[in-house]
């Protein structure tokens, strides 16, 4: 056997364990017991009770129907969380593609946020064609 060991994709691992934490943090800071938990979610205390202790994994979907009951999004499971730590390289760290340069773009410009927000609001695919080529124009 090489010396890496054999992970268990089915045992909670040590980033189960913080985000159980997390879930039961929250869950405490807005004042919601375990078995109000559970039964939001349609589980039993006892399997809330396995989330908040990390024996059993949270799946992705579970993780999502608990920040909706606890009023956080998803990413409030993770944070504090150094990619570093699983061997992983964070994406600001590795080449940025257009899609990440597209993002600085609005983020570097506040009116951005709101042309993109207006835009979204268009129901007509004509008149969103139409709001395309006349910011285009205007850039030109």
């Amino acid at each position: 056997m090489s010396g890496k060991e054999i992970v268990n994709p089915r045992k909670a691992d040590d980033l189960d364990h913080f985000v159980a934490q997390r879930v039961r943090r929250q869950r405490d800071a807005v004042d919601m017991t375990q078995d109000q938990l559970a039964q939001a979610l349609g589980i039993s205390f006892q399997q809330l009770q396995k989330y908040e202790r990390g024996v059993n994994r949270i799946s992705a979907s579970r993780l999502f129907q608990i920040s909706c009951v606890l009023g956080v999004g998803p990413e409030y499971f993770y944070e504090g969380v150094d990619c570093s730590q699983y061997g992983l390289t964070p994406k600001s760290e590795r080449a940025e593609g257009p899609q990440s340069s597209i993002l600085s773009l609005i983020a570097q410009n506040p009116d951005a946020t709101d042309l993109v927000i207006a835009f979204a609001a268009i129901k007509s695919s004509k008149q969103r064609q139409k709001a395309i080529d006349l910011v285009k124009l205007l850039a030109d």
